[in-house]
């Protein structure tokens, strides 16, 4: 028996039922319902055609999301909330945010001029009037009582969608306000950088569970308590990485256990409501972030640290300026990319703006690339393949002995570090516990006896040697981080503080996320693929 015939199409007046747009819902659901309540049979073909003539779309154009986010920026600017329409569809801020890591490199640069207030004079004025950004409408009052108001409840987004959208508008306000207030400042090379703050309390947050993983479980969380500690002196004076520090350091520490993440965040928002006042944007942060906890973090990371870029952005010129910042700004959002958190299409943008307009020199450019096959090393030993680990970390080695010995200390160490564990992993015991001591002797020659670089690369060799049987070495391995231990901690009650500042973000040698392997890889071949055209360039 023959199956239903297709109609000649539906109509719009007669044939659909009142959809709501903000439904979202698929054209298969809609043709579902249609043949379920309705018995209307239709091909898609049929549909589509039908939803063109009618101007229902839901693919967003280039123009309308550059609009978007041109009409996003200026509002957030002017402290206002916003919700986005195309041709009448509300469009959530989570599928926007989705647009842009996917979006082709030359509107990701149409994006970012928007955002900075560059108008492009190709913009076609019929997109214009078919996006409207506007505040979203308030929920009706439980108090109301006249039957003739009523206010759809879809006009509010998801709260999952809805608070992630919320905290870049604050942190894109806070950021900008701190900027133009002269509160931060982007320090010159050789300046003392005004990220000091964050890269200090995240390293020593990312050393206590190095310590922990080793073995020495009781100085590390020892550690994490003076980490919980200081976040009150960050909290005072938040330097431009803060909240990105706090945002990373939630994640950092439910990946090793989520009852450790809870305990931070629920630590970190209630000391900002004791010292903050109720109005300041952490607080506002915190009251969202609480509502989603840490799987609202996890889910929403790659948004909130996207927003990022645009502080970055806007400091980013065609003059030769190589700051400091720049620098460590761009090893960062290196960091983000690798873990997934951030799209190529925006590293790609970023980093070739920063290379060709020389805001990093071809030496800094060269370091960074460095930095990129240090991780791809990393990743290389999570999946035992060895010889390539061992491959590229002699390549980061010889491009090191073609520097001034004095350069590039924490690079050196973490190449140390590279040999030490693929000797480990490849079962030569007397070759790892060379590479053990050739790297405890450049620790302490660049580091110092009692630094927690220091004290972190000791626990992992007397961890590997408590692993092979080696128990005399391990027990003086062991002896010798106690009484190092202790002057540390000595110091640290001293000094109210960490006894070590950390001025770079690449001090750490490990990576606190996971990485793809696949992130890694085309962040290194974006560097190779950048220094190469700036030595083709004149």
């Amino acid at each position: 028996m023959a199956g239903p015939r297709p109609t000649t199409g539906p109509r719009k007046e007669d044939s659909l039922p009142p959809f709501d747009r903000d439904e979202n819902k698929t054209l298969k659901e809609i043709m579902q319902i249609m043949q379920d309540k309705h018995q209307f049979f239709a091909t898609v073909r049929m549909y589509k055609a039908r939803f063109q003539k009618w101007g229902i779309e839901k693919k967003i154009k280039a123009e309308e999301a550059v609009e978007i986010f041109r009409q996003q920026t200026a509002r957030a600017a002017a402290g206002k909330p916003t919700v986005a329409y195309i041709r009448g569809r509300r469009i959530d801020p989570d599928r926007l945010q989705r647009y842009r890591y996917r979006a082709a490199p030359l509107i990701s640069k149409k994006i970012m001029r928007a955002e900075r207030g560059v108008v492009d004079e190709d913009g076609e004025p019929s997109i214009m009037t078919q996006v409207v950004c506007r505040t979203p409408s308030p929920s009706p009052s439980p108090d109301t009582t006249d039957s003739n108001v009523s206010i759809s409840p879809r006009l509010e987004e998801p709260t999952e969608l809805r608070i992630p959208h919320e905290c870049m508008q604050i942190l894109r306000n806070f950021i900008f306000g701190a900027f133009e207030s002269g509160m931060w400042q982007m320090a010159n090379k050789g300046d003392h950088a005004e990220m000091n703050g964050a890269f200090t309390w995240q390293h020593y947050v990312a050393s206590s569970q190095g310590l922990i993983r080793h073995g020495r479980v009781k100085e590390g969380f020892s550690l994490l308590g003076m980490c919980f500690d200081q976040y009150k002196q960050q909290l005072k004076r938040p330097d431009s990485m803060f909240w990105l520090a706090t945002y990373k350091c939630a994640i950092v520490l439910a990946s090793q256990n989520n009852k450790l993440g809870d305990a931070f965040i629920d630590y970190a928002s209630k000391l900002t409501s004791l010292i903050l006042p109720p109005g300041h944007p952490f607080n506002q942060l915190w009251s969202r972030v609480m509502i989603t906890g840490i799987r609202g973090i996890r889910e929403h990371a790659g948004a909130i640290f996207e927003s990022y870029l645009d502080m970055w952005g806007r400091h980013v010129s065609s003059t030769e300026t190589n700051t400091t910042n720049d620098v460590q700004g761009l090893f960062v959002f290196i960091q983000l990319h690798c873990t997934g958190l951030l799209s190529y299409n925006l590293l790609e943008t970023i980093v070739e703006a920063m290379i060709a307009g020389r805001a990093v020199s071809r030496e800094a450019a060269e370091f960074l690339l460095q930095e990129a096959k240090f991780r791809l090393v990393l990743s290389c030993l999570s999946r035992r393949r060895l010889k390539k680990a061992e491959s590229l970390t002699k390549e980061i080695i010889s491009w090191l002995d073609s520097q001034s010995p004095d350069a590039y200390r924490d690079l050196r160490c973490k190449a140390a570090w590279l040999m030490f564990e693929v000797k480990e992993r490849r079962g030569s015991q007397a070759e790892a516990l060379q590479a053990g001591h050739d790297l405890l002797k450049l620790s302490v020659a660049s580091y110092g006896p009692t630094h927690i670089q220091t004290l972190e690369a000791i626990s992992a060799v007397e961890n590997y040697c408590r692993r092979i049987g080696a128990t005399k070495g391990a027990e003086q391995m062991g002896q010798d981080f106690e009484g190092r231990w202790r002057v540390f901690r000595d110091m640290a009650d001293s000094l109210k503080g960490f006894p070590q500042q950390i001025d770079q973000p690449w001090y750490y040698r490990s990576i606190e996320l996971g990485e793809k392997v696949g992130y890694v890889q085309e962040t290194v071949e974006l560097f190779e693929r950048c220094l190469k055209l700036s030595d083709d360039s004149p």
